[in-house]
Parts: structure tokens; C-alpha cells; sequence
């Protein structure tokens, strides 16, 4: 059996020859039209440092072996975010023990407010493994931009703001040279497209419970 490096090489190009992916444009307010959404390609650096609620600094290397499945929003997201991250995590608990090929992330991207207990909190309260991570606004926007998602700041009366930001996920292999970026949808939706990208890797889940249901 082929394991560590070599696997994870093979598998990242394999990712990058065939995901071939059914996705989308996003179309909410701040989405990006770089051309990265909707399509597969190739990092030029490795995708992320960021830190964690706790100020530890984390690496995407630190999550050997596993396809990293990114989401940026904040805390303060009324509406989109809440739904996206249950989606997302919704997803994950349909693929039984196929999601343990999967390291959900949340990348706030408010660095402002979102540090500490509060992003602890916030992401353990959509399911333990949703691992929360921010940085510097440089960090961040750097991050963005690599895998094609854009977000600006709109100023409310007062000192308040929202944020605009695009509803689309990003895959990265666990080669953490090839990526994709995807418009958010139903769980089971983001559960095919997880499976899909498994089954074209070379990934062996045939025998996993109920995974045919999302081919």
C-alpha cells in the first residue's frame, strides 16, 4: 500500500488532471470574478498561516494527508454564514466515515472582532471538528485572493460594519498544491462534490455506507 508523500503526490495530481467538478460562479455581493471560482488550479505557494482562537499559529501543512475544505466568513454573518457552516458540517455527518478524509475550516475574516473565546465558541457551536482560524488582514486577503475569493467592508451608521463576501467553498488537496473553488449549495450537494473529488484522486470509498447515493 502507498502511503505518506508519495500517496499524498499522487493524489494531488490526480486532483488537478481530473476533478473536473460540476460548479459555479458565485453570485453574492463581493464574489469574486477572477476566474479561480468555478474552475481547478494550481497554488503557487502554500495556501495558508494563520492562527487559531487560541493564538497558536497553524500551518495548512499541520493537517497531513487531508483534503481541507475552507470556508471564510465571520461571526457576526447574520444570515449566510450560520447556514453555510451547517451545510457544510451537515455535509460531512452524510458521508459517515468518509468525512474523515475531510479537515473543515473556518477563516474569519474579521480579524477585528473575531479572536479568542469567541471564534472558539463560535465554530464549536456548528461541530467539533470545525476548526476556526484567522490572522492578519494581510493574512487573510492574501489567502483570499490565492483560491479567488473576494470581501469588502461596508461601513454602518456608527462604528458598525458588515462585511460582504462571497458564499463558495474551497477544496485543497492534500497535496496543498491543487484547489478548487465552488459555489455553496444543499449539503447533499457538497457532499457529492466531496465525493466526486475522492472517487477522481483514486481514493478507495467503495465500500463506505450509503456513498453511492451521492454519485
Amino acid at each position: 500500500m502507498i502511503s505518506g508523500p508519495v500517496a499524498r503526490s499522487i493524489i494531488g495530481s490526480a486532483f488537478a488532471l481530473a476533478l473536473g467538478l460540476s460548479v459555479a460562479r458565485a453570485q453574492e455581493p463581493g464574489a469574486a470574478e477572477t476566474g479561480k471560482v468555478g474552475s481547478d488550479y494550481v497554488l503557487s505557494a502554500a495556501p495558508f498561516t494563520l492562527v487559531d482562537a487560541d493564538g497558536k499559529t497553524v500551518r495548512a501543512s499541520d493537517f497531513p494527508g487531508k483534503w481541507l475544505l475552507v470556508y471564510f466568513g465571520y461571526t457576526h454573518c447574520a444570515d449566510l454564514c450560520p447556514t453555510a457552516l451547517s451545510q457544510m458540517t451537515s455535509a460531512l455527518d452524510q458521508l459517515g466515515t468518509v468525512a474523515n478524509y475531510f479537515q473543515p475550516i473556518f477563516v474569519s475574516i474579521d480579524p477585528e472582532r473575531d479572536h479568542g473565546p469567541a471564534l472558539r465558541q463560535y465554530t464549536q457551536s456548528f461541530d467539533p471538528r470545525l476548526v476556526g482560524l484567522t490572522g492578519t488582514t494581510d493574512q487573510i486577503a492574501q489567502l483570499a485572493a490565492t483560491v479567488g475569493v473576494s470581501y469588502s467592508k461596508v461601513l454602518e451608521p456608527g462604528d458598525d460594519y458588515v462585511i460582504d463576501h462571497a458564499a463558495t467553498l474551497t477544496l485543497i488537496a492534500p497535496d496543498l498544491r491543487h484547489a478548487t473553488t465552488f459555489k455553496l449549495g444543499e449539503s447533499y450537494r457538497i457532499a457529492a462534490t466531496l465525493v466526486a473529488a475522492l472517487d477522481r484522486a483514486g481514493v478507495p470509498i467503495a465500500g463506505a455506507n450509503n456513498i453511492g447515493a451521492y454519485r
